[in-house]
């Protein structure tokens, strides 16, 4: 049975090879594109009152402009249990991975890895949206699991705060009346904290650990 594919990315070179890829294939027919969020929730919104023939499986980018990816991958799992949600992303962490698996996503992989491990990810989602698979996963479970509660100060609470709201250092010190040397610090120590590598990852854990509220920005 074919398998109709959807993407999301707002990069068009990178999607528009993956839609070559997948293209290529007998069984996969690629039927959309999108390239933000808001492109991708009219797109899944189209696809919802008129499903393609098949098996429907999206491919969706974790940093969009407009927001995260899994913001989108939970909104879709919420309304359908049967379309495939692919997580294909950049990032290299154990935060993106386990919000993923959180947000009902049936696959995560990352764009580095070979061609095959795409198509394998898309096919099997196809066949099993509600079973989630990626590389390295019970690696990840087993830090989350080991790892302490992340504990931040008040300062740092309040930096995390703009940082969710999207303000850059400069905002961050004339709000809080800090230079950016030390707005740099406190960054520094609660992506230490949160075990993360940027602004998006250190986002995803905050919102996984409770210590802000759920956001797609």
């Amino acid at each position: 049975m074919t398998i109709s594919v959807v993407l999301v990315d707002d990069h068009a070179v990178v999607r528009e090879a993956v839609a070559g890829m997948l293209g290529s294939e007998e069984d996969i027919r690629v039927v959309g594109q999108a390239g933000s969020l808001a492109e991708g929730r009219a797109l899944f919104e189209r696809l919802l009152r008129t499903p393609p023939p098949g098996r429907v499986v999206a491919v969706i980018d974790v940093t969009m402009p407009d927001g995260s990816g899994l913001a989108l991958v939970r909104s879709v799992r919420a309304s359908s249990t049967e379309i495939g949600l692919v997580v294909l992303t950049m990032l290299n962490d154990d935060s993106t991975l386990l919000e993923a698996l959180d947000a009902g996503a049936s696959a995560l992989v990352r764009k580095s890895a070979p061609a095959d491990q795409v198509l394998s990810a898309v096919r099997r989602a196809a066949d099993f949206p509600l079973e989630f698979s990626a590389t390295g996963l019970a690696e990840a479970m087993r830090r989350r699991q080991e790892a302490p509660q992340a504990s931040l100060t008040a300062r740092e609470s309040e930096v995390l705060t703009l940082l969710v709201e999207g303000a850059s250092v400069a905002q961050v010190g004339r709000q809080l009346y800090m230079s950016p040397s030390t707005v740099k610090t406190h960054i520094g120590r609660i992506y230490e904290k949160l075990g993360a590598h940027n602004r998006a990852s250190a986002v995803i854990a905050a919102v996984r650990l409770g210590l802000v509220a759920d956001v797609d920005r």
